[in-house]
C-alpha cells in the first residue's frame, strides 16, 4: 500500500524533477538579467540554498542505490573537508587572478561583447567544455609523465566508491585551478558579456550537480544534450571500458569523439577506480593531497 501511495511522486521525480530543476534556473536566470535584481547575481545564494536543498531531500528520501547514499563519515570525514580546501582554492584563485590583471595591465577582450544573449551562451559552453573535454580526457588516458600526472591531480574525484551530491566538490585544489582556468580565462580574452558569462555558469553549475545526483532522475532526450546523472554515473565506473562521457557540461564533444556512453534503465555495476588498493582511502584527506608528488601510484 505504501508503495502505491508513493508511486506518483517517484514517477514524478523520474520524468518530472529534472525539467523542474532546469526550469528554475532559466527563470532564475531571466530574473537576474533581466535587471529586476538590483545588481547581477544579488540572489545567487538564495537561488543555490533553494536548488540544492530541494535535491538534498530527494536524494535523502529516494536514493537510487543505498551503497551510493551520503553517510554521516563520508560526508563529515571526506566531503566537507574537501569543500573547504576547494573554497579556500578558488578564493585564493580569484585573489591571484585580479592581482594579475593590475599588475600586468591585462585589458579585457570585447571581440564577442554584442553578440547576442542566446549565442553567446551556446559559445561559452562550446568553448569551455571543449578545453575540459581535452584535459579530462587526457587526465584518463594519457601516457607518459604529463598525463600521468594529470591522473594523479584528478583520481580524487574517482575514489569514491558513491556518487551523490555532496560528493560532487571531492577534487584535489590543483584539479579545482586547472577548472578555474578553464572556465575564466579564455572568457576574459574573448570578452563575452557579463550576463552571458553568468549564464552559462549557471547551466554548468546545475549540471554539475545533477551528474553526481543519486536519485533516479532521468533527461530523456536531454541526454543527447546535456552531461547529467544518466550519463555521468557512468564515468564513475570502475569497469573502464565505460568509464567514457569526459565533457562536464554537454554531450556534443563526447559524441563527436565516440566517447559517448547512455545506457537507458541500466546502472554502472561498480563506482570507483579499477584497483583501489593502489591507493589511499578517499577519507585519508592528507595522502590523497599528496598523491600527485608521490612517484606511485
Amino acid at each position: 500500500m505504501a508503495s502505491d501511495t508513493f508511486k506518483p511522486f517517484k514517477n514524478f521525480i523520474r520524468h518530472g524533477l529534472y525539467p523542474v530543476l532546469f526550469t528554475y534556473m532559466i527563470f532564475y536566470a531571466w530574473f537576474e538579467v533581466s535587471g529586476v535584481a538590483s545588481e547581477l547575481g544579488t540572489y545567487r545564494g538564495l537561488y543555490v540554498a533553494v536548488l540544492i536543498g530541494v535535491m538534498l531531500i530527494v536524494e535523502l528520501l529516494l536514493p537510487l542505490r543505498q551503497e551510493w547514499r551520503m553517510t554521516k563519515e563520508t560526508f563529515f570525514k571526506r566531503d566537507v573537508p574537501f569543500m573547504i580546501i576547494g573554497g579556500i582554492t578558488l578564493g585564493l584563485v580569484q585573489y591571484i587572478g585580479l592581482e594579475m590583471i593590475l599588475w600586468f595591465g591585462l585589458i579585457r577582450g570585447e571581440s564577442h561583447i554584442n553578440l547576442p544573449l542566446i549565442p553567446s551562451i551556446i559559445f561559452i559552453l562550446l568553448i569551455t567544455d571543449f578545453l575540459w573535454y581535452w584535459i579530462h580526457r587526457w587526465s584518463h588516458e594519457a601516457r607518459g609523465p604529463v598525463g600521468h600526472f594529470l591522473w594523479k591531480i584528478h583520481v580524487a574525484h574517482h575514489l569514491p566508491q558513491q556518487v551523490y551530491l555532496f560528493m560532487h566538490g571531492v577534487a584535489h585544489p590543483i584539479n579545482t585551478i586547472i577548472v578555474r582556468i578553464i572556465l575564466t580565462v579564455p572568457l576574459f580574452f574573448l570578452g563575452f558579456s557579463t550576463e552571458s558569462i553568468f549564464v552559462a555558469s549557471l547551466i554548468t553549475g546545475l549540471q554539475g550537480l545533477v551528474s553526481h545526483f543519486n536519485v533516479d532522475c532521468r533527461a530523456g532526450l536531454f541526454n543527447y544534450i546535456f552531461i547529467g546523472a544518466e550519463t555521468h554515473r557512468y564515468h564513475h565506473s570502475a569497469n573502464q571500458k565505460e568509464a567514457n562521457n569526459f565533457a562536464s557540461t554537454i554531450t556534443l564533444w563526447d559524441i563527436l569523439f565516440g566517447t559517448f556512453v547512455y545506457k537507458p534503465n541500466e546502472l554502472p555495476d561498480k563506482l570507483g577506480v579499477l584497483n583501489p588498493s593502489r591507493y589511499p582511502d578517499d577519507q585519508q584527506i592528507v595522502h590523497v593531497l599528496a598523491i600527485p608528488f608521490r612517484k606511485a601510484p
